[in-house]
């Protein structure tokens, strides 16, 4: 398939989670997905998806209600994965372009869209924002979003643990380092 590199999807997701180690292993499904559109002529950040989704196996945990502010309500009454996956591709036209999250979100959300029988969303060209930012920084681990906010002396915005405004955050970055690059090979 053909992409255009005008543009770059980056998106973040939230799943089921629960307090301690016990639990590190235990089935996990995507609660969540949020995007914004970065404009890599203009380096602007612009439009919003989130949405919730329901999820089939799992419930959502007291400690996951606290982290992410998703409650059981919410997805009681929320849309399946597949519609959750299919309205990101109309919005987007998600296929066309790359894509970009923080982490390896992209591997956790292809694995669940096997597991459920649907298409994943995205291109297959696909960047990891925070390797990116640990190669480019010298880092020798993820330092998380929030931190390597700081070392750019940036504050995060939004409220934390929304996948809209992770994928905002982590576009930011994504722009810091793009404005490098670009100073330093003209």
């Amino acid at each position: 398939m053909i992409f255009s590199c005008k543009k770059i999807i980056v998106f973040d997701l939230e799943a089921t989670c629960w307090e301690g180690r016990e639990n590190a292993y235990k089935w996990r499904e995507v609660i969540s997905l949020g995007a914004c559109i970065l404009d890599l002529k203009t380096l602007e950040i612009s439009d919003k998806f989130h949405m919730v989704c329901k999820p089939e196996r799992t419930e959502i945990s007291e400690y996951c209600t606290r982290i992410t502010g998703i409650t059981k309500e919410q997805v009681e009454n929320a849309v399946d994965f597949e519609f959750m996956c299919k309205s990101i591709m109309d919005k987007f036209n998600t296929k066309s372009y790359p894509c970009a999250a923080w982490g390896n979100d992209n591997d956790f959300l292809r694995y669940e869209c096997r597991d459920k029988d649907c298409k994943y969303p995205f291109s297959n060209e696909y960047i990891n924002i925070s390797l990116l930012y640990s190669v480019l920084t010298g880092k020798g681990h993820n330092n998380g979003l929030e931190r390597s906010l700081g070392e750019l002396k940036y504050e995060f915005e939004g409220e934390k643990h929304d996948p809209y405004w992770d994928s905002v955050n982590a576009a930011r970055v994504l722009v810091t380092l793009i404005r490098k690059m670009r100073d330093e090979t003209v």
